[in-house]
Order: C-alpha cells, then sequence, then structure tokens
C-alpha cells in the first residue's frame, strides 16, 4: 500500500530525486522500487530540476539501444559501466555494515 505525500520528509524525497537522477533507470521503475506514486516523484524531480531535456535524453537513449544502434549502445555501455559502479559501491558498504553488527552480536 501507498503512503500518503504528507509522511515524506524533505530527505527522504531529496533522496529519491537523487536516485532517480543518478541511476539512469525510467521514473517508472525507481517509484515502483521506492513504493512511490509516479506522478509524486515527477513533481519531486520536476521542483528539483531534475526533469527536462536530461530525462527525455535518457529515454531516447534507451529506446535506441532497443533498436541496436552503435552509439546508443555505447552510451549504454557507459550508464551500465556507471550503474555497476554504483552498485558495488553499495555492495562494498553493506558488507563493511554487516561486519561491524556482527562483531556488535559478538
Amino acid at each position: 500500500m501507498r503512503r500518503k505525500c504528507s509522511q515524506y520528509n524533505a530527505e527522504y524525497r531529496s533522496r529519491a530525486v537523487d536516485i532517480c537522477s543518478e541511476s539512469g533507470r525510467p521514473i517508472t521503475e525507481v517509484a515502483r522500487d521506492l513504493d512511490v506514486e509516479y506522478a509524486t516523484l515527477w513533481s519531486w524531480m520536476k521542483k528539483a530540476g531534475k526533469t527536462g531535456r536530461n530525462m527525455v535524453a535518457k529515454e531516447s537513449t534507451e529506446s535506441a539501444a532497443a533498436t541496436g544502434t552503435a552509439s546508443a549502445m555505447k552510451v549504454e555501455l557507459e550508464r551500465l559501466r556507471h550503474e555497476l559502479e554504483e552498485v558495488k559501491k553499495e555492495r562494498d558498504f553493506l558488507k563493511k555494515a554487516a561486519a561491524f553488527f556482527a562483531q556488535q552480536n559478538k
């Protein structure tokens, strides 16, 4: 079940906008992952100035990648490399956190 808009604090909204703009994933996918309505996340992105040409360019490269053009494939590869780098950072952080909490439980 989705939460009411008044329950989201400013930090959560800011982080959601950052995730959406940095990940390169479609807004609908990020909204689904965060359990937020698409329109709500879109309005947060609009207020933060993260919509417009940047988002249109990402969506067009994704659709162009589906057709298989060489330049679109290069753009997609770069996006995936960046995403992989972010995921590795998150993984390393979670490993450290797990080790820390394992020590606390001894």
